[in-house]
């Protein structure tokens, strides 16, 4: 993913699925965004934001699955 617009449909698409981490999601991707506009990589930045919210999704999953 190289773009801001593909990693928001991404981010769009993650809280339709896992609404119940809507505000993660959305702190996760803000946070790319400011790390960007400070002067990081914006791939490097894009991709770590996919990976921390695949992580949050998949910590939620296992998390439920303890319940």
């Amino acid at each position: 993913m190289q773009t801001i617009e593909q990693l928001q449909k991404y981010v769009q698409e993650k809280i339709k699925l896992y609404p119940e981490l809507k505000s993660e999601i959305i702190s996760l991707f803000q946070l790319c965004l400011d790390e960007i506009e400070e002067g990081g990589s914006r791939e490097h930045e894009i991709d770590l934001c996919i990976t921390d919210i695949d992580q949050t999704i998949d910590e939620s999953l296992k998390e439920s699955k303890r319940l």
